[in-house]
């Protein structure tokens, strides 16, 4: 298969990538030119010259969006999945003052343009690529964060993101849905577990390897779930909403 992956750099993002390329996988990696993950990421290109096309790109950006894909479309004319992993934490569990009046507005923005419009900038750009595939497959990643709940309200900007990325997969979904030609397009919105990774460190259960499998379960179809509301955890178990 041709898998795009956001968000390389570390975490969940390079551990799709390594394990995608284990398993004999073309594989797409998009990150941010930052020094995060950079000696890895050259390193994997080393190991797979032919197998791995890496792409400078920032999903808050349409230009640089619409940029990556040209450049893809250069090499592929078409993609199997496409996973949107990119994302952003910006606060704290243990930050307990009033979210309302202390709420950080420049923190809130951005977080929902990293983890709510990103992806929407991405399929924008890349979906026409997934049409043209004979098995397509998008995976949004999002979070247990975004549904609703009681009791909690920590996290406020990023649930309220994740929530939204919830919405716009729900959405886009039920489109496809109702063409017979895009019928047969497997979408997911995926809680990928809690994370031992920079973002998820506070709340970590798992290894990002852990989710990496599961995810590749899902994509390979070991794992198939069909579902009206695709609101899924990284082993395909219905989350609430």
């Amino acid at each position: 298969m041709r898998i795009l992956v956001t968000g390389v750099n570390r975490g969940l993002g390079f551990e799709l990538i390594q394990l995608g390329l284990e398993k004999g996988h073309t594989m797409i990696g998009t990150w941010l030119k930052t020094r995060d993950g950079i000696d890895s990421l050259q390193a994997l290109q080393a190991q797979y010259p032919d197998r791995l096309m890496l792409v400078e790109m920032d999903v808050t950006s349409e230009e640089s969006v619409k940029a990556a894909s040209e450049l893809v479309r250069q090499r592929y004319d078409s993609i199997d999945c496409v996973v949107n992993n990119a994302g952003i934490l910006l606060e704290s569990k243990y930050n307990l003052e009033d979210p309302i009046i202390n709420l950080d507005i420049g923190m809130f923005r951005k977080t929902l343009e990293v983890n709510t419009i990103g992806p929407a900038i991405v399929l924008k750009y890349f979906m026409p690529f997934v049409y043209r595939s004979c098995d397509p497959c998008v995976i949004n990643i999002t979070s247990e964060a975004g549904h609703l709940k009681t009791g909690l309200f920590t996290y406020l900007a990023y649930g309220v993101s994740k929530h939204g990325a919830n919405m716009y997969t729900q959405k886009i979904r039920n489109f496809l849905a109702s063409r017979p030609e895009y019928e047969h397009i497997r979408i997911f919105m995926m809680h990928p577990g809690r994370m031992n990774t920079v973002m998820g460190a506070e709340n970590k259960q798992i290894e990002p390897s852990e989710s990496a499998n599961g995810i590749y379960d899902i994509i390979e179809k070991r794992v198939d779930p069909k579902l009206d509301i695709p609101f899924i955890n990284y082993k395909g178990e219905q989350m609430p909403y």
